[in-house]
């Protein structure tokens, strides 16, 4: 199981535990990165018949004004067990 599956399981859970600074509050803006990023990839599997991953991460980097070097640390994070 990935970070980010364990994170999406919390469900509401994440925001009482961010709450009680048990879990950091940047951790929910890096899920709403990831899922930008896997909803790119998809789109672009889907155009290209390739998911273009550095590409996605780009788009998703510009999007939310982010450096890339930190959406690649989002997505190694969130992949990561």
């Amino acid at each position: 199981m990935t970070r980010y599956e364990t994170i999406a399981s919390l469900g509401d859970d994440l925001i009482k535990l961010m709450g009680k600074s048990i879990i950091p509050v940047h951790i929910l803006d890096w899920k709403v990165y990831y899922e930008a990023y896997l909803k790119q990839t998809e789109l672009l599997l889907k155009e290209y018949g390739k998911p273009k991953k550095t590409w996605a991460a780009g788009m998703v980097a510009d999007e939310f004004s982010i450096s890339e070097r930190t959406m690649f640390n989002v997505i190694t994070f969130m992949e990561g067990s």
